[in-house]
């Protein structure tokens, strides 16, 4: 068909400028991959830090609530700030409910 409609969101319909921007957008927003190959050492290193960190969480659920069943479980967690006692978990871990007691 070739009218205008067709091309109406392409880059000819647009302008030599659109190609342009577009470029200088995609640079600021999403920058290029670039490949990096991690070494044993990185990887040790890594684990050195998180490794401390990681903590397991026994949970009790004293009483069924919404779908939840009552009971015990064990999950892991990640200490986030161990002044204060925060502890970084999935929220499946935690469930839902009165937690007064």
């Amino acid at each position: 068909m070739g009218d205008s409609l067709e091309r109406l969101g392409s880059e000819e319909a647009l302008g030599p400028e659109s190609s342009i921007m577009k470029e200088e957008l995609s640079m600021d927003i999403d920058p290029p991959f670039k490949e990096s190959l991690a070494t044993t050492e990185d990887w040790r290193k890594a684990l050195d830090k998180v490794v401390p960190a990681v903590v397991v969480l026994r949970t009790n659920a004293c009483r069924a609530f919404d779908t939840e069943a009552a009971g015990a479980s064990y999950a892991t967690g990640f200490v986030v700030d161990k002044r204060r006692g925060i502890i970084l978990t999935n929220r499946h871990v935690v469930k839902p409910g009165d937690n007064k007691h």
